[in-house]
């Protein structure tokens, strides 16, 4: 019987990303082709594609997906379907997959935050925090402080200082509007400025904390590196200076 067992959890099929649709949401979300579908808010997820489609987009709620790439997992959260097509690959074709080493890939009360990371030729790399925060509404400047975006807060207080020298009344409603501004659109200024910086999007995972973001991005690049970083400085090797850390 322990035999017939493990004979049927090994034809568990799952799903192999073959083709990413432009601008679909496993695009954005940077998903690679032969990435594996490998669990649906932390259960094994073995549904045809046609089915978890529809089960993604049945309603508008958040949804965890398991992804497995390169012996890695992480997590993504999702609204709708992903835009992609896939082929089925049987749990014993994908390389080193242990079942028992992927059960706690996902903890359901788990209060997951969406991270973006972002990362230059150097391999020095950034975790942006996809939640918006409420400094950039009260305090432009110091949530340009705390982001450490010191061409944007040089021109604010130039700005600012020339603005209320002019009128205290003008500088008020500025501030005003400023304050509305980087409130709203925080998220798009910071991707902007980290582009113009020559960072380069990577990865887009879920973690609990910029701590955990840090551990999953250096799993699945080895050599990257953080500004206040949490983890030891990575090993570096001379063949470093002539690879393409983007792509790789």
């Amino acid at each position: 019987m322990e035999n017939e067992k493990e004979d049927i959890s090994s034809n568990n099929k799952f799903l192999k990303i073959v083709k990413i649709r432009p601008f679909s949401l496993a695009f954005n979300l940077k998903l690679r082709e032969n990435d594996i579908i490998l669990a649906l808010n932390g259960e094994f997820s073995t549904l045809p594609y046609e089915e978890l489609r529809k089960t993604l987009d049945e309603d508008k709620n958040d949804k965890f997906i398991s992804i497995l790439r390169d012996q890695v997992v992480f997590n993504i959260k999702v609204n709708r379907s992903l835009g992609v097509t896939c082929e089925e690959v049987e749990e014993n074709e994908i390389q080193n997959f242990k079942r028992e080493e992927h059960q706690t890939f996902y903890e359901k009360d788990s209060d997951l935050i969406q991270f973006e990371i972002y990362k230059n030729i150097f391999r020095n790399g950034i975790a942006l925090n996809t939640n918006p925060s409420f400094l950039a509404s009260l305090a432009p400047p110091l949530w340009m402080i705390y982001n450490r975006m010191w061409v944007f807060l040089s021109f604010t207080l130039i700005f600012s200082l020339i603005v209320f020298f002019v009128s205290p009344w003008l500088f008020f409603i500025s501030w005003v509007l400023k304050s509305w501004y980087y409130g709203v659109n925080q998220i798009s200024i910071l991707r902007n400025y980290y582009r113009f910086n020559d960072y380069r999007f990577f990865a887009s995972f879920c973690a609990v904390n910029e701590e955990e973001a840090q551990k999953k991005a250096r799993e699945l690049d080895p050599k990257i590196d953080f500004d206040f970083s949490y983890l030891e400085a990575p090993v570096h090797d001379e063949e470093d200076a002539e690879a393409d850390p983007i792509n790789s």
